[in-house]
């Protein structure tokens, strides 16, 4: 991962073909982002219903041998895919929380950062869709362990801007985090991308 900023890789970019001098390492990355790149592509297109190791391998350009020296089977790499996404979004609202000192600010700097990303890399913004962590048993692990991750940050804040009123409970944070997700994941998965911006702004309001 390259850092708070959320750029990735040069995924799509093959490598040059026949003899080259990249070193070994170079060329496992440069295969790997490929392929989770191409994991959220083949997702946004068809959905899990079908989704197979093979269409990955057509959009990463790949070998089914190259595949597998990645990942045991589909659903690692759909696992370590959500992972990447995760990582992401986890280092921009971290980003975004430390561009402002008022708490409402500092929430809607993060939101922004997350939605900016979530309309740049729209194949990873794919991945973090509530129905993949219904068909990926470690997805749905991991976006759990997101929210909760989240719901602490957020938890936080709250006690720094909520001028002595009463804290939610994190039953309630984590109910709050749920929804937003699934609004932001419906809108994502119907291809409604252009929606996010307002969306984002109307979710800064009710989670601050």
């Amino acid at each position: 991962m390259s850092g708070a900023s959320g750029d990735l890789p040069p995924a799509s970019r093959s490598l040059p073909r026949g003899r080259h001098r990249l070193p070994p390492e170079e060329v496992l990355e440069n295969q790997r982002w490929r392929m989770l790149t191409a994991a959220g592509e083949a997702l946004r297109a068809g959905g899990c219903d079908g989704l197979a190791g093979r269409e990955i391998c057509r959009r990463a350009g790949v070998s089914s041998s190259t595949f597998y020296r990645h990942f045991e089977n589909l659903d690692a790499c759909l696992s370590a895919a959500h992972e990447a996404a995760v990582e992401c979004i986890c280092e921009l609202i971290g980003a975004g929380c430390q561009e402002s000192e008022e708490w409402p600010d500092r929430l809607r700097s993060a939101i922004d950062a997350a939605t900016a990303f979530l309309l740049s890399e729209p194949q990873l913004a794919r991945l973090l869709c509530a129905d993949l962590a219904v068909w990926v048993y470690a997805v749905g692990a991991s976006r759990e362990r997101l929210l909760e991750h989240l719901a602490c940050r957020l938890r936080s804040g709250r006690e720094l801007g909520c001028g002595g009123a009463e804290p939610l409970s994190p039953e309630l944070e984590l109910c709050l985090l749920g929804a937003a997700f699934a609004l932001f994941g419906d809108r994502i998965a119907s291809g409604e991308l252009d929606s996010l911006p307002g969306l984002g702004a109307e979710l800064a309001e009710i989670l601050a």
